[in-house]
């Protein structure tokens, strides 16, 4: 299996980041991944892992582009994935007169260029839809490239703005969950 992720820091996450280290080193996974580890759960994992997870999957997008949590994962070269690329689909970002100006450049949509902002950030990213005409679009990021200047732009418009605010309290509910990870 090329990724297996723990999804987020909730019940014991740490036995289940054990098992994830454990099939690394037998091969039988070749990353591993975390999901939802910002703040206190990633500096708690930093110290108790083995291996270093390869990717960590959380909210970003120009919004929120992670600037404080990028800092540890470069110092640990740990991709970020984005999850909510495309903010979710609000229409107050994918509606930035910048998206729409370097769309009318490259000849692209405002998700595209948005796209296009996340690979070049050095993201992973997958966006979702169920639209094929949507999907094709997604993919068709690569045949142009956003300057210094206009990814400074974009940069710009970081408001430390989160569409999914997830409690401790709502990990708290996960909590009561014991997996017995022996049980073949």
């Amino acid at each position: 299996m090329d990724l297996l992720y723990i999804h987020q820091p909730a019940g014991n996450w740490l036995a289940g980041y054990r098992q994830l280290e454990k099939a690394y080193k037998e091969g039988k996974i070749k990353s591993i991944g975390i999901s939802n580890f910002e703040g206190k759960y990633i500096e708690e994992l930093k110290t108790k892992w083995e291996i270093v997870p390869q990717f960590i999957q959380v909210e970003a997008h120009p919004y929120f582009t992670q600037t404080e949590l990028r800092q540890t994962l470069d110092k640990y070269n740990i991709k970020l994935m984005s999850w909510y690329p495309l903010g979710h689909g609000d229409k107050a970002l994918i509606n930035e007169p910048i998206f729409a100006e370097l769309g009318n450049k490259y000849g692209k949509s405002s998700a595209q260029i948005i796209l296009r902002w996340h690979t070049q950030m050095g993201f992973v990213v997958i966006p979702g839809s169920k639209n094929v005409d949507h999907i094709r679009d997604n993919l068709d990021i690569l045949d142009f490239e956003l300057t210094a200047n206009e990814m400074a732009e974009i940069t710009k418009l970081d408001k430390n703005t989160r569409y999914y605010n997830r409690t401790d309290s709502q990990l708290a509910q996960f909590a009561v969950w014991k997996p017995d990870f022996e049980k073949k």
